[in-house]
């Protein structure tokens, strides 16, 4: 697959400068904010409600958010670019069906990118921003964007700058997990030959777990974003951090949901690869093993190590089919996902208990 535009097209050597890109950004995004809020008088105030400074939601947004939707700018391409040749090497999909898997490929690549993808999103984007200035006042965080019932400075800039391009990122990323998806999707409607007794027990095709992982990072970006949100009702709202925990638990379900869900698309093929593995693999041990007593009992008691050390390696191949698992995920990708999508809440506890109580408590209970 194709890996689609560079974000902010700050590229060096054809590939994006992930460095230039990540300081660019925030010299776009958050660095005008905090000059226009301490120019507007609104950066640390302690009159105003909510002074910049203070609002949790622009670090989620601009200093977390944006970098790791940029560094999956390098990241996801590169680990599903590996996952889509290693798919067509392997040969588990049927020679008759390789152009097919091909074709598949390309239609993926074409719609990763491309400037009318980049258009529509473009556009999309611009539609929501200009939808946002109509309940502006309603929805925005922090009192550093209106003042007298009237944008700031800063929150013209956060309006028509920084949240745009967040939103862009956002946009982009979705739209390009749908195609990915999409892909997983069809791939089992060719004619697919997984290994039973392949050792990954996933008929060889674990890879395609392990390049799901990659998304992660919009998990850590989605999330920081909910956590700042979360952290700004409870600092300056009172609200209950506890209260959120249903928020916290429905956005790491949907996250796992989301990312490993797709990979149930296998279970059919792999089922059925199963059955026959096993079918096969039993039948033709019950032979080897018949032969190997057989030849035990022509013997007179001495055993013949090369027929004893083939039926071994025969029941390792058979073992390894009845371990296979209905999709190509393990319990460590959930566990994996889960606490990735769990990070970004652990400094909400900051909130309700001093540091040095966390501390305490991490140490009592590890020493």
């Amino acid at each position: 697959m194709s890996s689609g535009s560079p974000g902010l097209r700050v590229v060096r050597g054809g590939r994006v400068d992930l460095r230039a890109a990540i300081l660019g950004s925030i010299v776009i995004t958050w660095l005008p904010l905090l000059a226009l809020s301490l120019l507007a008088g609104v950066a640390w105030d302690g009159q105003i409600g909510v002074p910049f400074l203070r609002d949790f939601l622009p670090y989620g947004q601009f200093l977390i958010a944006v970098p790791a939707l940029l560094l999956a700018e390098r990241i996801i391409p590169e680990r599903l670019n590996e996952a889509a040749a290693e798919l067509v090497r392997s040969n588990v999909v049927a020679p008759a069906d390789s152009a097919e898997l091909q074709r598949y490929l390309d239609r993926a690549a074409t719609r990763w990118g491309g400037s009318i993808v980049t258009g529509t999103i473009v556009a999309v984007t611009l539609a929501a921003t200009i939808a946002s200035f109509v309940e502006a006042r309603d929805w925005l965080t922090g009192s550093w964007q209106v003042s007298d019932g009237a944008l700031t400075l800063p929150g013209w800039w956060y309006l028509v700058i920084s949240l745009p391009i967040l939103r862009f990122l956002e946009l982009r990323w979705i739209w390009r997990l749908m195609v990915w998806v999409r892909f997983l999707w069809r791939v089992p409607s060719l004619e697919l030959y997984p290994r039973p007794s392949h050792p990954d027990r996933a008929g060889g095709l674990a890879f395609l777990g392990e390049a799901q992982l990659a998304f992660s990072w919009l998990v850590l970006a989605f999330g920081a974003q909910i956590s700042c949100l979360i952290a700004d009702q409870v600092y300056f709202q009172g609200a209950d951090l506890m209260a959120s925990r249903g928020y916290v638990a429905a956005f790491v379900a949907i996250s796992v949901l989301i990312l490993l869900l797709p990979l149930l698309a296998f279970t059919p093929r792999l089922a059925r690869a199963r059955y026959d593995g096993i079918l096969y693999l039993s039948g033709r041990g019950f032979e080897g093993a018949g032969a190997v007593e057989d030849h035990l009992r022509a013997s007179k008691g001495s055993v013949p190590a090369d027929d004893v050390s083939g039926l071994a390696d025969y029941g390792v191949l058979l073992d390894n089919a009845r371990m296979m698992r209905p999709a190509p995920l393990e319990l460590r990708h959930v566990v994996v996902l889960v606490l990735i999508a769990l990070l970004p809440f652990l400094p909400l506890v900051f909130l309700v208990m001093p540091a040095q109580e966390v501390l305490r408590t991490l140490a009592h209970l590890l020493l």
